[in-house]
């Protein structure tokens, strides 16, 4: 492999988004990249820090909470997460961090009996997994088994022989994921009440290994924005719809004495702020935004003006995986493919990495601006074409920078263009929306 080559691929290599920074707290993340590459405020500056005062909100409430933290993909989240869980394990927490996926389908409807399952089941493996025992014994994989035996009869499918097999198939069999739906729905109230006397066991518990009877226990669930239907339409608006009456209509069934939860929310939810979040601690939805890179929320009609700090910002978060980008890259043309992305790392990440593996066709390292909007255009025709209805929303959008949501019955249809980021979210001044940069164009010649 010749120099020019190598280099082209360590600078590929560094932008992998896929990786969280992980902050030094034990057993929470395997693989996660050193926290020297972590930029502080790209969010706002530093007196806007999500995550900082929804520590501060866990750490001076006398009493468990839930709590609603969201944010689309590419904005960093689990990076933050894992910040959060810092702060908290500095402030004397125990703190336990579970990615969903790993515990549920997240490509079909969504029911408070599975999600009750996969959350407290994952709890009782990571409570295993640090301590070496079972909280409870058994474990609540194994008491949902004996239920499941006891007091459930599946019809289309097999009962999981044990905890494992449980846990397997409601991460990897939807026909079991959909048939548990329908036989636990007779059944909340008793699953609930499993769930809570294990998750006051499972805290107790704790704080005996810990020998601290006051240690605040939290549990972070990440990844609970992922969920999304595949298919066709009414598939998709079933699954949004799914999340809306978990976290809305089941609030009261997601708290647990003793044991604070941060639970992660599509985005969308987000649109639904003055009415869910009083029902959660906090009395909001934590939501973290697109990286600060535009002024505040422009007049109407107007596109944002980029903001200097936030594309030095973006510069950083390059320069600290990458030294020797410039030797691919000028400011210019990073700063452009920063503007490009609106604030969003997974795109803008995407771009480089695209613009990059262009850089060995070439006599030299330097890339051309020609090559960077082959890559934005890559970007952009992953987005199109933009339905009629839907250039007509997002136009509204563009003059307003307000969601224009025309009544809650359009919110899957609001998930559906924040998730597939035609719609961007910033907070600096207040809360404002955007079109993806990308599209701008295209929605304005609609």
């Amino acid at each position: 492999m010749n120099d020019h080559r190598a280099r082209a691929k360590a600078f590929f290599n560094a932008l992998d988004l896929d990786k969280p920074i992980e902050f030094g707290v034990a057993g929470l993340v395997d693989g996660g990249l050193d926290r020297q590459l972590y930029v502080e405020n790209i969010h706002g500056d530093g007196e806007f820090d999500l995550v900082q005062q929804l520590a501060d909100q866990i750490d001076f409430a006398a009493s468990a909470g839930a709590y609603l933290f969201t944010g689309n993909r590419g904005t960093g989240k689990t990076t933050e997460l894992l910040r959060l869980a810092k702060i908290l394990d500095d402030l004397g927490c125990e703190v336990f961090y579970i990615d969903l996926t790993e515990y549920l389908i997240l490509t079909q409807r969504i029911e408070i009996t599975d999600f009750l399952f996969a959350v407290l089941g994952a709890f009782s493996e990571k409570i295993t997994a640090r301590f070496g025992e079972n909280p409870g014994k058994p474990g609540f994989f194994a008491r949902v088994c004996s239920f499941l035996q006891s007091d459930v009869r599946l019809t289309e499918v097999k009962l999981p022989a044990g905890p494992m097999e449980l846990k397997a198939s409601l991460q990897q069999n939807p026909t079991f994921k959909e048939e548990l739906q329908k036989k636990t729905r007779g059944l909340v109230e008793q699953i609930v009440k499993q769930a809570r006397t294990f998750a006051g066991e499972a805290v107790e518990y704790v704080r005996d290994q810990r020998q601290d009877p006051d240690r605040k226990v939290v549990l972070i669930v990440d990844s609970v924005e992922r969920l999304r239907g595949v298919g066709d339409s009414a598939d998709v608006r079933e699954v949004f719809k799914s999340a809306e009456t978990l976290f809305a209509s089941h609030a009261d069934k997601l708290r647990f004495t003793g044991l604070s939860v941060v639970y992660t929310v599509p985005p969308y939810l987000s649109a639904l702020a003055g009415g869910l979040g009083a029902y959660y601690a906090g009395g909001r939805i934590y939501t973290l935004p697109s990286v600060h890179i535009y002024q505040c929320r422009p007049a109407s009609g107007v596109c944002p003006a980029p903001y200097a700090l936030g594309e030095e910002k973006m510069r950083a978060i390059v320069e600290r995986r990458y030294q020797a980008w410039r030797d691919f890259l000028s400011e210019a043309q990073l700063a452009r493919l920063a503007l490009s992305s609106g604030g969003d790392l997974r795109d803008y990440f995407r771009m480089l990495r695209l613009a990059i593996t262009r850089s060995p066709m070439r006599d030299a390292l330097a890339l051309s601006d020609a090559v960077l909007r082959d890559t934005e255009d890559a970007v952009r025709s992953d987005m199109l074409p933009i339905a009629a209805d839907d250039r007509a929303w997002l136009a509204r959008i563009m003059a307003s920078h307000k969601p224009e949501l025309p009544s809650l019955d359009e919110l899957p249809d609001f998930a559906r263009l924040q998730q597939g980021k035609y719609i961007l979210q910033y907070r600096n001044g207040d809360d404002w929306f955007d079109v993806h940069p990308l599209l701008r164009r295209e929605v304005g010649e609609g």
